[in-house]
């Protein structure tokens, strides 16, 4: 399921603030890293990839 504007994420270290895009792989969000008080961006996989069995191709392929 999608994060929503204002949810917080790892005890509330990112405060999401919108979605900045989505296409095929997943979606990127603009968030705000809470304790640097700085603005990041975090990209999440789609749903659905997670049930394929190169997940872990993809997830790698993203974090280079």
């Amino acid at each position: 399921m999608p994060w929503t504007n204002g949810q917080r994420l790892q005890d509330g270290k990112y405060v999401i603030d919108k979605v900045l895009g989505q296409g095929g792989f997943g979606i990127t969000y603009k968030a705000l890293d809470v304790k640097l008080d700085q603005t990041v961006v975090i990209k999440t996989p789609n749903e659905y990839l997670s049930h394929d069995p190169e997940y872990d191709k993809y997830s790698n392929r993203q974090r280079g």
